[in-house]
């Protein structure tokens, strides 16, 4: 249902239409009709068209009657009839209409019965001031009241509960774009409608009639205590679709089939009344038909969904094809220069059409699984999640509907008053499925843009909410990050601001459910950091839940000492700002903050209890009396060896426990195939440096993630300190090692005169010089994704509203001294391996730039051209019994055919290069050294240079080679982790599978 301004920007559009089309007749009826609800009852039209001028201006006014004043209190007619003589007049024209009122007015005020008040009413828009000039010169020149209604007046009161039906009759407004309660509950008005239909004389078959009718119907439908008149309201419906008039009676089914289907959760004696809609749609021309029969189509078969109906998968994906084929017809008919609306509206039942499911093709869920229509529509009414059939995983035909919404989105800037809420409520529910397509953010993008201009921006981040909610539901939440990023951003203001901070908690949660632990622990923090500022103060009451979700991701992190020193200060932070502190079971991070803090405790007691005299003097006093009385309850319960503590620890947690104790701190996560450890010194300064490092590494893996860096598969381990590199050098330096990343990040320690911008270039700068060394990419199509990645708002993403230092910075110097001063024994077991969570997993699907067929040719050219450059040393190597059983080694180890031969090749050209005279040898030696047949050399070569050792040093080396001009792959070390280029090219590039048919290379044959 469309929202109240989409509705009036739409009425006010196809009000201004209707002068374009010369109907100024109909938009007299229009007015009229307001006019007998909202003036007077008292009035007749004039009997003059406007445009023969026998009206005398006087498009309607009012006849005497007393009985106001005979019946003062009388309602109905009575009650809305004048005493006062008043004159009704309307135009279509074009603005200005200065001069047209001026007229009109002259006209009204010089002929005919006086008067005492005009009520002028336009299909355009007219400006304050200028209403303001007229009302002036009406009262000054002829002594009368004038009213000005304009389009912007007229379109607001049309969709109003009582007069929406004038826009429906009058406009052919669809159903779905009248709310789906009037704006306000009226229970005396409800039943006063409800009273005057009991006691009618006759059945009033009208539209007013049946807008009255449908109001009470949804309101029964939805209230629980008036649901007990949803017979009676049913049978009031059911007699305008008895009455058998075309228009009504359609709008009276789909009246009918929704308080059927939500208000008793069935479709009993209404699935006639779908086909009926849908039947009419098929040969209709009309928008709003065509709307309400895709409408009816997706309720029927969310219907069947939930086991309710007669229908089947096939007659749903049957109509909904035939519905698409005759909307299609009138898209391409449709000529959107001149009919922009009509076209973007045809556009927009087409695309939604397009996204209902192909509905043989999913399996329905249990009968009572699916929550009923009545409580689907609450939730969504409400904002909530609903659950729901998947939309990422329902087969829908995305390509068509991308086409149409591609079309609509090129007409919106002529489409202005096209209501753009429904569709986009549509896309976002179907955003998991529509990414794919690459056309989904310039679309989503021009939808946001379009509701910003209506609504504004705080609009547009509703919708990036409600669009990651959907991305949530779908198990995507790399995609729901990114729009709760843009949620963050738009609502970082003071009305929306409360809405910008659970943004950030729910931002916190995905990367803690991401194993992304510091970069969780930043947005938890910043949430503190805001809430706690003056300006953050009417949202104090986030603050324990937000510090509870600190300490749950810094536990997590293993730094168990940390959380629980911030689970001190969340318990400090109840008890100053929660309502009814002392009731704990109604505040539900109470129970998490106990658990963690217990856990911290017991283990230490348990496992390492020369911790204990640390820990407890790390909280304060009423806390610790808090856990005091609390240990004891669940001590006796608290039973595993260290070996089972650890093994759980290791499959909960993405650090040892009490990893921040001890003269070093350890910082550990994984993420695309690489594996971090991030060492620093304990002190105060040096771990929020390299927590601000390893939480700007963690949120800018999860936003490359998606782009596929390409990072090697190895270690990392990072040493930070702080200060400033000697002679202006880089601030990561790297230490020769070919089996993992071993480096040292040199970070400016914050203070509160740190310039902020240059603090933050700083910051993605170093990140940014470190990860583009773990790529295989080349380094420019490496800077390329990261240039895309802060076109998409990385920056803001990093810093999240304030320095890391600054929102982490809690804890006092003390307690980091205290825990540095703490020796920590090492736990038993496996050294520690960091999870990874499935969405950050590294990639298996080929590798950017595979190309199988390319791989094969190159395969086959290696058994084509090698041997020639090896047709005298092969048979030797064959012959001689070890040299034969190193290659048989080599292939039991995995190696393929044509990996030996290269490596035998490339053995054979470095000893050919070393027999070469030095000043002999040409610069392009590797090209003729694989051109030339080995009978022309005089030389044998040494069978020792062919071992099975000596071909696998080969293989490293010539594995840069495979890479780099295979795939234009490379690594950026001067030490290459080769390992894991073997690793990379194995999983992303089937180096280890692919191969062509060829003879034994063993046998001798002719390969």
């Amino acid at each position: 249902m469309a929202t109240f301004p989409e509705a009036e920007r739409y009425i006010q559009f196809l009000l201004v239409q209707l002068a374009g089309r010369n109907e100024h007749h109909v938009f007299e009826q229009i007015v009229y009709q307001i006019a007998l609800r909202r003036l007077s009852s008292n009035i007749v039209p004039a009997t003059g068209p406007v445009s023969a001028g026998g009206d005398q201006g006087r498009d309607a006014e009012s006849y005497y009657t007393s009985l106001p004043d005979e019946l003062p209190e009388a309602g109905g007619f009575v009650g809305r009839a004048t005493t006062e003589p008043w004159v009704m007049a309307a135009s279509v024209q074009k603005p200005p209409l200065d001069g047209k009122i001026r007229d009109d007015l002259k006209s009204i005020c010089s002929r005919g019965e006086p008067v005492r008040r005009v009520a002028f009413f336009a299909a355009h828009e007219i400006p304050v001031a200028a209403r303001h000039r007229l009302q002036k010169h009406a009262r000054d020149t002829y002594d009368v009241a004038l009213d000005v209604f304009d389009g912007q007046a007229v379109a607001s009161m049309l969709t109003q509960g009582d007069l929406v039906w004038i826009a429906q009759r009058f406009l052919d407004v669809p159903s779905a774009m009248i709310p789906d309660e009037p704006a306000e509950a009226h229970p005396d008005w409800y039943r006063s409608t409800l009273t005057a239909l009991r006691e009618r004389p006759d059945r009033r078959l009208t539209p007013g009639a049946l807008s009255e009718v449908r109001n009470g119907l949804r309101h029964a439908t939805f209230d629980d205590e008036a649901r007990v008149d949803l017979p009676e309201w049913l049978g009031y419906v059911g007699e305008f679709i008895d009455s058998g008039d075309g228009e009504l009676a359609l709008r009276a089914r789909y009246e009918r089939v929704l308080a059927v289907l939500r208000g008793k959760n069935s479709l009993d004696g209404v699935e006639a009344d779908i086909r009926a809609v849908i039947d009419a749609a098929l040969s209709s021309e009309r928008v709003a038909l065509l709307d309400d029969a895709g409408q009816l189509l997706l309720y029927w078969a969310g219907a069947w969904l939930r086991h309710l109906g007669t229908t089947n998968a096939e007659e749903l994906r049957e109509l909904d094809l035939r519905l698409r084929q005759h909307v299609t017809a009138l898209v391409e008919a449709t000529d959107g220069a001149v009919y922009p609306v009509r076209k973007a509206s045809l556009l927009d039942v087409a695309a939604r059409l397009s996204l209902h499911p192909r509905w043989h093709q999913i399996a329905r869920p249990a009968a009572g699984v699916l929550p009923t229509p009545l409580e689907t529509t609450r939730l969504r009414l409400e904002g909530e999640i609903v659950p729901d059939v998947n939309p990422a995983s329902r087969p829908v035909d995305v390509t068509e509907a991308m086409d149409c919404l591609e079309q609509l989105v090129h007409l919106l800037p002529q489409a202005r008053a096209f209501p753009v809420g429904g569709v986009s409520e549509t896309f976002q529910m179907f955003a998991p499925a529509l990414t794919e397509d690459p056309r989904y953010e310039k679309i989503r993008d021009a939808l946001d843009a379009a509701q910003a201009d209506l609504t504004g921006d705080s609009s547009v981040a509703a919708r990036c909410r409600d669009r990651a909610m959907a991305f949530l539901r779908a198990e995507r939440p790399l995609d729901a990050l990114r729009e709760l990023h843009e949620v963050k951003v738009n609502w970082w203001h003071g009305d929306t601001l409360r809405g910008a901070l659970l943004t950030m908690r729910m931002i916190g949660k995905i990367y803690g459910d991401l194993d992304l632990q510091q970069a969780a622990r930043q947005y938890a923090l910043t949430v503190v950091a805001v809430a706690a500022s003056p300006s953050g103060q009417e949202h104090e009451d986030l603050l324990p839940a937000a510090l509870t979700q600190a300490m749950a991701h810094t536990h997590a992190a293993g730094h168990w000492g940390d959380a629980l020193a911030l689970g001190g200060l969340a318990f400090m932070a109840h008890h100053l700002f929660a309502d009814a502190p002392e009731d704990y079971p109604s505040h539900g991070y109470i129970q998490q903050l106990d658990f963690h803090a217990s856990m911290v405790m017991l283990s230490a007691e348990r496992f390492r209890p020369a911790l204990l005299p640390a820990l407890r003097g790390l909280i304060n006093a009423d806390y610790l009396a808090d856990l005091d009385e609390h240990l004891p309850l669940i001590r006796p319960s608290f039973t595993p060896t260290e070996q089972q503590f650890i093994r759980n620890a290791d499959d909960q947690l993405t650090g040892r426990p009490f990893s921040d104790a001890g003269a070093h701190r350890d910082l550990n996560f994984a993420a695309l195939g690489t594996t971090w450890l991030i060492r620093c010194d304990n002190t105060r300064a040096t771990v929020l440096a390299a927590e601000r490092f390893a939480a700007a590494v963690q949120i800018t893996l999860a936003e490359l993630a998606p782009h596929d860096p390409l990072f090697l598969p190895q270690d990392i381990l990072v040493r930070v300190i702080t200060g400033t590199p000697l002679g202006g050098g880089d601030r990561v330096t790297f230490r020769p090692n070919n089996h993992a990343i071993d480096c040292t990040v040199i970070l400016s320690p914050y203070s509160p005169s740190t310039d902020h911008p240059a603090f933050e270039r700083e910051l993605s700068a170093t990140v940014v010089h470190l990860l583009a060394h773990l790529s295989a990419r080349p380094n420019e199509a490496f800077m390329s994704l990261v240039q895309t990645t802060f076109a998409r708002g990385l920056l803001h993403k990093l810093i999240s509203g304030r320095p890391y230092d600054e929102v982490a910075g809690l804890l006092t110097d003390a307690h980091y001294d205290t825990l540095r001063q703490t020796a920590m024994s090492p736990w038993l077991g496996e050294p520690f391996q960091p999870p990874t969570a499935p969405q950050l997993a590294q990639p298996t699907t080929p590798g950017p730039g595979y190309d199988r067929p390319r791989a094969l040719d190159m395969i086959r050219d290696n058994y084509t051209d090698l041997p020639q450059v090896l047709s005298e040393t092969m048979p030797r190597v064959l012959a001689d019994a070890d040299t034969r059983t190193g290659l048989e080694e080599l292939r039991e180890e995995g190696w393929l055919d044509w990996q030996i031969l290269l490596a035998l090749a490339n053995v054979a050209a470095n000893l050919r290069l070393e027999q070469a005279h030095p000043g002999s040898i040409p610069r392009d030696y590797l090209t003729r050294f694989f051109q030339t047949p080995e009978s022309d050399y005089e030389t044998e070569l040494p069978l020792s240079a062919f071992t099975a050792d000596c071909l696998r040093a080969q293989m490293d080396v010539t594995l840069l080679a495979v890479a780099q001009r295979r795939w234009n792959l490379g690594s950026g070390m001067k030490t290459p982790n080769l390992q894991a280029l073997k690793e990379l090219l194995t999983t992303r590039y089937n180096f280890a599978t692919d191969d062509v048919p060829h003879g034994d290379l063993l046998n001798g044959a002719q390969v």
